[in-house]
């Protein structure tokens, strides 16, 4: 079925399975899929979230089984799976952690690829990338999938979302840790995510997509020499499929629409769903100023839209936007300052394009994240007054469960 813009969303949100006792992540998602639903491949359904595996075997997904016109009663539905799973997981002592990496998870020793559905798909990855390392077995992500209806629609959607991608590890940041210590980045997890297809590099291209207008334009320059990339690497073409893509955002023309895919996965559902309903109406009020996006797109100087990515998931809202960063399609005549203090500015305007209940949950979310920093920086205000990783994930996803209980 295909929607037009803005009348659905698609949302799915990845957490760790890791043990009560120490935090430590436990490979058991084969395990609980097969307690809920009888068999590792099941997709056991809360509501309207259904939860499944990918890739790595400590890894769970809670996904919408079908796209939803609105993110406010999801918040319900989510918590609910995130109760259920924990509620199932208390037979192993396990329990879910939120976040975009594992603080102190050694992928090369304690990485273990799923077995089951689509098994064939990561064991190709696997070979010709080497899956068992940072980036790969030790990411959890939000993914936010919004539709488009012909080329006008996806023109505008995708060079929205490539104008606005920049701002987001800003709020988004959640992996401030690794290897059992805080990393260079607040955005761990897009810090080794930059990385890690760095062998085959059109996959992940600039990270921030090229400026493109029409499907068979997206295909010409960004799908065609992915494909050419690895096709000696993959000779049974396993992987020549639209996900290959590791932009910050992806076209799926399988299902008319495009995945946004930096965000880490929140402290608990209403944030993550926050941070989608934000970047939703950010993007309503980009498209509904009748702006030529794609031309404003071309207009940017090549670099300054993935510098300022990487800058932001560096430094989150102290990142510096620079002079030449296009705010006048935000209806913003001039800015000097700090992704933060831009994004500030930006709310107001953007909850415009929100109905008033819908404002009422997702705005407080936003707002305390500019106040007080992103999920990354109370981490680690959390880990200095405790520098315990164990008692942090313990805490962490005592807090998850809590939350979701509400």
């Amino acid at each position: 079925m295909t929607y037009s813009l803005f009348s659905v969303h698609g949302v799915e949100i990845e957490y760790a399975l890791v043990r009560r006792k120490d935090g430590s992540v436990a490979p058991l998602a084969a395990d609980l899929l097969t307690r809920l639903g009888g068999s590792p491949d099941s997709h056991p359904v809360f509501g309207e979230v259904e939860i499944d595996n990918e890739l790595a075997a400590h890894v769970l997904e809670l996904k919408l089984r079908k796209p939803a016109p609105s993110l406010l009663p999801l918040v319900k539905d989510f918590n609910a799976a995130v109760q259920g799973v924990n509620t199932a997981l208390a037979q192993f002592d396990a329990i879910l952690l939120p976040g975009g990496m594992h603080p102190f998870m050694n992928p090369e020793r304690e990485s273990k690829l799923w077995d089951y559905e689509d098994n064939p798909i990561y064991a190709a990855y696997d070979r010709v990338f080497g899956c068992r390392r940072h980036g790969w077995l030790n990411i959890q992500s939000t993914h936010l999938n919004l539709p488009f209806n012909g080329d006008p629609e996806f023109s505008q959607l995708h060079n929205g979302i490539s104008l606005i991608l920049p701002l987001l590890p800003a709020l988004a940041s959640g992996s401030p840790i690794w290897n059992g210590k805080p990393g260079p980045w607040l955005d761990g997890r897009l810090y080794h995510y930059v990385q890690n297809q760095k062998k085959l590099p059109e996959i992940a291209g600039p990270l921030v997509p090229e400026p493109v207008g029409s499907e068979s334009e997206y295909r010409e320059r960004i799908l065609e020499p992915m494909y050419r990339a690895i096709a000696p690497l993959d000779p049974e073409k396993i992987l020549q499929e639209e996900w290959l893509n590791s932009r910050a955002a992806i076209a799926r023309f399988d299902r008319g629409a495009i995945e946004i895919r930096c965000l880490d996965t929140q402290e608990f559902p209403l944030a993550d769903l926050a941070l989608c309903h934000f970047t939703t109406c950010l993007l309503k009020l980009l498209i509904e100023g009748n702006k030529d996006l794609y031309r404003a797109h071309k207009a940017i100087p090549m670099g300054l839209l993935r510098d300022l990515f990487l800058k932001t998931a560096e430094k989150g809202r102290n990142a510096l936007l620079p002079a030449e960063y296009p705010v006048e399609i935000f209806g913003i005549t001039r800015f000097q300052g700090t992704v933060g203090d831009f994004l500030k500015i930006l709310v107001p305007p953007t909850y415009r394009r929100s109905e008033a209940l819908e404002e009422g949950v997702f705005r407080p979310e936003i707002e305390k994240i500019i106040r007080n920093g992103s999920f990354a920086e109370r981490t680690l205000f959390q880990w200095k007054k405790d520098p315990n990783l164990h008692r942090l994930c313990n805490e962490l996803a005592a807090q998850l469960d809590s939350a979701t209980r509400n």
